[in-house]
């Protein structure tokens, strides 16, 4: 088959506008789908929590944190994990904000007291991009002993269907010299 130098120029230009549209669609397609959570880095530099307490600003990072379908974690061992320690006084008023590495994202907030009856939990989810900052208050009644915010995967429990958090951020917020409430008498 013989081709004339017409045949030849459309071809040659079909065949650039096919490479074109190829590589236009291809890289949109990895752009859009492009996941930061999935990469194989274990830096989360833009995930961290602020805590408030008094006059200090504390800076919490992850405290175990993996990508999205739950691989490349760190810590690697669960061993190997550490619960910052930011103790907050009875009395005080913590402000926590999260990053926007987190807040971008649906979260869950964790907090425990201690009551006179007991540990006392609750547990918030929050939606993406609707909450930066709460504030928590540790009481003599309900004194301030834990602060967690998990961050989900892309991973569902088969038997409950509830998503696995892919890490979380913990402070241990127990005051120094911790006295137990006193229990109520019912």
């Amino acid at each position: 088959m013989n081709l004339n130098s017409g045949e030849k120029k459309a071809l040659t230009v079909i065949a650039a506008v096919v490479v074109a549209f190829v590589v236009v669609v291809g890289g949109t397609v990895v752009f859009l789908t492009k996941d930061s959570w999935s990469e194989d880095s274990t830096s989360h530099d833009d995930m961290y929590l602020q805590l408030a307490v008094g006059d200090r600003l504390i800076r919490v990072d992850p405290t175990r944190m993996c990508d999205v379908f739950l691989k490349n974690c760190e810590p690697e061992q669960l061993t190997d994990m550490r619960i910052q320690r930011v103790p907050v006084p009875v009395g005080e008023t913590v402000m926590l904000s999260v990053s926007q590495g987190i807040a971008e994202w649906p979260w869950n907030l964790v907090v425990q007291y201690l009551t006179p009856n007991g540990p006392d939990g609750t547990s918030v989810p929050m939606r993406s991009n609707s909450t930066y900052t709460t504030v928590l208050q540790s009481t003599p009644d309900r004194v301030l002993i834990n602060v967690e915010v998990q961050v989900p995967s892309a991973v569902a429990d088969a038997g409950t269907d509830n998503v696995i958090a892919r890490g979380f951020l913990a402070a241990n917020t127990t005051p120094d010299n911790l006295q137990m409430p006193a229990a109520q008498r019912g």
